[in-house]
């Protein structure tokens, strides 16, 4: 066997260092907060992702199929025994809805407005939203084993908020289990089209995700033609003469 030329080793060197720094942190494109610029750039659809944790019940927000350390660490800012910081193990995380906006301006708007409920919830108010949550018996958040489904219910709760509060119309939100999202009342169904993920195996939840990107970005090229083709139509009305 010929002795491997030292181009190789580096490349080798290099891969392994990624590997080892995306298991440890996660997925590089999803470091870091998004503007419509940079989704568009990155290929990316007008969605937002919402992950939650199978341990704890927490939530996480995504502007792109994959999270983060980054993520985490600005999501749980005041972390305590009650909601702790989670850990970014890739077997903890399952996707519970994908959001699907009418446009990126949407989608940058609901994703901070999601992750700025979750810091006035957990800083700026943190006695209000204690004092509303379900307790046992000795006053303490209700929990069984460590999973703890109040997380769960406040974030289907602020995203029904969000929709609702920025009249995001043409939203299509895709759930793991319909009757995640609650009853109907909570929700404007004059904004919102509910549908459910399709079933899959939890080791090709990735590749899942980023089959939904590619559809949704396609779907939404496509209204982007029309709406051009409308208004293109509509100026070359606008400037033919009138004939007396």
């Amino acid at each position: 066997m010929p002795p491997k030329l030292s181009s190789e080793k580096r490349m080798r060197k290099f891969l392994i260092e990624h590997l080892k720094t995306r298991r440890i942190f996660g997925a590089r494109i999803a470091e870091g907060e998004k503007t419509v610029k940079e989704l568009a750039r990155l290929n990316m659809a007008p969605q937002v992702f919402l992950f939650k944790n199978l341990f704890s019940g927490q939530v996480l927000y995504s502007q792109v199929p994959a999270y983060h350390q980054q993520q985490i660490d600005e999501q749980f800012l005041r972390p305590n025994w009650q909601n702790r910081k989670p850990s970014r193990r890739n077997d903890y995380w399952r996707i519970m809805c994908v959001a699907t906006f009418d446009n990126y301006e949407y989608a940058v708007a609901a994703y901070k407005g999601l992750v700025d409920l979750r810091k006035t919830r957990d800083v700026v108010q943190k006695d209000v939203a204690q004092s509303l949550r379900r307790k046992n018996d000795d006053g303490n958040i209700w929990f069984q084993g460590q999973y703890r489904p109040t997380y769960t219910q406040e974030a289907v709760a602020d995203l029904a908020h969000v929709i609702d509060e920025f009249e995001l119309e043409n939203t299509k939100l895709t759930w793991e289990n319909e009757w995640r999202r609650g009853e109907d009342k909570f929700w404007r169904n004059d904004l919102i089209e509910h549908d459910t993920l399709p079933p899959f195996n939890a080791k090709l939840q990735t590749a899942m995700l980023d089959e939904l990107r590619i559809k949704a970005l396609e779907e939404f090229g496509k209204l982007r033609e029309q709406e051009e083709s409308k208004n293109t139509e509509q100026i070359q009305q606008s400037e033919q003469p009138v004939i007396a």
